[in-house]
């Protein structure tokens, strides 16, 4: 179908990245505080069930990572189909996505059943291993909702919907923490079910949140033209394929970098409580600040996803290099906070003016500093990497992960922190050179392709499409 080029403008284009980034940014950090909120009314279990929540989330996080970043996939295809208004390739997208999501259910459910058996392997009190496995089984009952409120928020990012996504998270939060904090303590009648309470709080607001809007969707005349539902009960190997092929890397690529900054964070811990704890305050500071990027970043999929639909280069163009642009003023204001204003972000965890917190507050003062600096060349690598995420191109940024965190950043980090005696500094410092490598290799990838880019060939690219 042909499709309408709007004239493009570096206005417009920021007009429509934030159009899209803002929604899934704020979405993002609404989500982001039920989180926050539900570890701290766990603290207050005592050190046991805190460390359970702690044990699990390390597990958690890890095959989160893995799975949801398959499910990026749908956002790339669905943008790449709607800029070319070809709804009958959505409307097949998507049947093959909550397919594919049911294959990730069943997959997750089994995996997370025998993570107990791997918990007792763990150097941990009988007492956290029986509480950290019922969490665990609390958290079967989210995977269903969870999955299926991930592949519809992937749908509407990618038709240029991304407000319909605030306006869940809107609604789920202010239900969802009331409930945790209910089942955690058992008020109103309710069993208390400690640290389990948050899997069963989420389980029952993904599960009701999930069933609505799949219901709005179907019912809704504004998204029955994409009969998403359509597809369901055929299997598309040709979709298949092309979901798990793009979105794989993907996953690939956030297992090694939550990888990197465990084994960082275990180096880290050789150098003495005070500097752990420096590690932790500012690793927390960073990764809210990477979340945000990486909401930006799918804003970049998006616009480029719609360009190469409408088989519009320049569009591609402006999409790649204005988001980051444009991201990359943002994050440099973050990096100037950390590095002039330490005390403005760290008197949130801690007291600064205390005598006996000296020495914390001086270690973190100079790793939000290096972080810093660390923001500004994982900002292009992410935002670049979505830009290469647009065209289909995700296998590269695998590569380039594994290749600078693993490789460069993990032996710069051992070097700087062990071989020099530069501790804690040294192991940060080692891994932003990883990162700004990464961001390099990404920078010229993204140059070079767009150079070269073949919009026809990309367009009807539907096998072996991982990028190479």
């Amino acid at each position: 179908m042909s499709s309408i080029i709007k004239p493009h403008s570096i206005k417009n284009e920021i007009k429509e990245t934030l159009s899209i980034g803002i929604p899934l940014t704020a979405s993002q950090l609404i989500y982001a505080s039920s989180g926050f909120i539900g570890t701290a009314l766990v603290a207050k279990l005592g050190e046991d069930a805190l460390a359970a929540s702690i044990l699990v989330s390390t597990v958690w996080m890890t095959m989160s990572v893995l799975f949801f970043g398959i499910l990026n996939s749908v956002s790339v295809l669905t943008s790449h189909a709607y800029g070319a208004k070809n709804y009958k390739e959505i409307s097949n997208i998507m049947g093959q996505a909550y397919l594919l999501g049911i294959m990730i259910i069943i997959l997750m459910i089994i995996v997370l059943s025998f993570m107990p058996v791997f918990l007792r392997f763990r150097d941990q009190p009988p007492a956290v291993i029986k509480l950290a496995t019922d969490y665990m089984h609390a958290l079967l009952w989210t995977m269903p909702g969870l999955i299926i409120l991930i592949i519809s928020e992937q749908f509407l990012a990618g038709i240029n919907r991304a407000k319909i996504v605030l306006r869940i998270s809107l609604l789920v939060v202010p239900i969802e923490i009331p409930l945790i904090y209910l089942l955690i303590f058992g008020k109103l009648g309710l069993p208390a079910c400690g640290v389990a309470g948050i899997g069963y709080g989420f389980a029952i607001t993904y599960t009701i949140t999930a069933i609505s809007l799949l219901c709005f969707l179907y019912r809704s005349s504004n998204y029955r033209k994409f009969n998403i539902f359509n597809g369901f009960f055929t299997v598309n190997f040709r979709y298949l394929k092309e979901l798990v092929s793009i979105g794989l890397p993907m996953g690939f690529m956030h297992v090694i970098e939550v990888s990197t900054f465990t084994i960082a964070t275990y180096w880290i811990a050789r150098f003495g409580t005070t500097m752990l704890a420096a590690h932790q305050i500012v690793f927390q500071f960073l990764g809210f600040v990477i979340t945000l990027v990486f909401a930006m970043s799918q804003a970049v999929t998006v616009r480029v996803g719609h360009a190469v639909g409408e088989q519009n280069l320049i569009g591609v163009r402006y999409a790649s290099f204005v988001g980051m642009l444009l991201n990359f003023g943002c994050i440099t204001l973050v990096a100037l906070g950390f590095y002039f204003m330490p005390n403005l972000f760290l008197h949130l965890d801690i007291d600064v003016h205390a005598p006996q917190n000296a020495a914390l507050v001086q270690d973190a003062s100079a790793l939000l500093a290096i972080s810093g600096v660390l923001l500004l060349f994982d900002n292009c690598r992410i935002i670049g990497f979505g830009a290469l995420r647009g065209l289909k191109n995700t296998r590269f940024p695998m590569y380039t992960a594994f290749f600078s965190f693993w490789i460069i950043g993990l032996s710069a980090a051992y070097i700087l922190g062990f071989k020099l005696q530069l501790l804690g500094p040294g192991i940060w410092w080692g891994l932003t050179i990883g990162i700004a490598t990464g961001a390099v290799m990404v920078l010229v990838r993204l140059y070079f392709m767009i150079r070269h880019l073949d919009l026809a060939k990309l367009a009807a690219m539907k096998s072996n499409v991982g990028g190479h």
